[in-house]
């Protein structure tokens, strides 16, 4: 495991790791980042960077209800239980919402253009949106007891059913339908002309958040009130302004947001991961190619050695053997007996 082999697979890996691009770098245009991939959610940096946040309500808009409360807002049951009811009848639930815009500022909100953010409506009707507002706002112009006499989807007792409804003006009113989902519309019934009044007057520029006196946005009226509305468009009401997150999403098109993060820091770290990891894949190379010479000479000096070896045991026995044998020469020249003959 600790190799020389083994050690440069480990360079070359944070090497790539490091100079590979995240999904936001990827994006990374200058000092712009796109976060369009991510929703609405990573394009409220705003929500998070101002001191004040109001609401200014809009009206009633008939929008969708939430799919996790639809049989509290007199919905279709999500399992009709005999297979008449196609699933999208139980989905598409509407009832009447409350359309409004949020403002944000660094300073003081006076809820007009310049600190305009975003067009939202509700997903659990006027009920919730009171109740949100009279648990967790400052002196709330409206509560849950000025909306607990609303009826949702109820019966009258004559055959048809009440529940809050929208004019075309865009005020709420108490209808009647002839269906207990209330689908069929037949006549209005109540006006509700003062609590008009009272969500006009009352909530044009109504503060949910302020630096000086909440501690923590995450935890004040306006982040409740985002968490329980989804975005509103043009296309959707008359009443709603279409944001440019909105406008440019459903044209094909993104918004680039610069509060987020830092376009200067954000370039500087990205300059000194790539300088790292370049720096550590170009001295991974030149180790992996030193050591494959390093080991051509060795292997070479090895052979050399092996060659050297064999030589010098050859030449040994070479003279190993000529001396045996020169020796064996003697000693049979020694062994021969005189001549002892006539002429001795």
């Amino acid at each position: 495991p600790n190799s020389p082999t083994h050690l440069i697979g480990k360079i070359l890996s944070l090497g790539l790791l490091l100079t590979q691009s995240t999904p936001i770098q990827a994006r990374n245009s200058g000092n712009e980042v796109d976060y369009s991939i991510y929703g609405m959610s990573m394009q409220r940096d705003w929500l998070y960077n101002s001191k004040t946040i109001s609401i200014k309500t809009l009206g009633c808009v008939w929008g969708y209800v939430d799919s996790d409360y639809g049989e509290n807002m007199g919905c279709m049951p999500n399992d009709s239980g005999d297979g008449t009811t196609s699933w999208y009848m139980m989905a598409n639930c509407k009832r009447a919402q409350v359309a409004y815009q949020m403002h944000a500022s660094t300073g003081s909100t006076s809820c007009n253009n310049r600190d305009f953010k975003e067009s939202l409506v509700t997903k659990n009707g006027v009920a919730e949106f009171a109740y949100i507002l009279g648990s967790y706002g400052y002196n709330s112009p409206i509560s849950s007891n000025d909306v607990s006499s609303f009826p949702m989807c109820e019966g009258d007792g004559n055959g048809y059913y009440l529940s809050v409804g929208c004019s075309s003006s865009g005020g709420f009113t108490i209808d009647r339908f002839s269906d207990q989902y209330c689908l069929e519309y037949e006549e209005t019934y109540d006006t509700l002309s003062n609590f008009n009044s009272v969500m006009k007057s009352g909530l044009k520029c109504y503060k949910t958040y302020s630096s000086s006196t909440d501690e923590d946005v995450s935890y004040s009226l306006a982040n409740y009130l985002i968490n329980d509305s989804g975005s509103c468009s043009s296309s959707e009401s008359s009443l709603c302004t279409t944001s440019d997150f909105v406008s440019q999403a459903g044209s094909g098109g993104f918004q680039r947001s610069r509060g987020f993060t830092s376009g200067a820091a954000g370039s500087f770290s990205n300059q000194v991961k790539y300088t790292l990891g370049s720096g550590m894949l170009l001295g991974s190379v030149i180790m992996f190619v030193g050591i494959l010479f390093t080991n051509r000479r060795k292997r070479h000096a090895m052979m050399h050695r092996k060659f050297r070896q064999s030589t010098d045991k050859k030449k040994k026995k070479k003279k190993s053997s000529k001396s045996v044998s020169s020796s064996s020469k003697k000693s049979g020249a020694s062994r021969r007996p005189k001549d002892t003959g006539v002429f001795a």
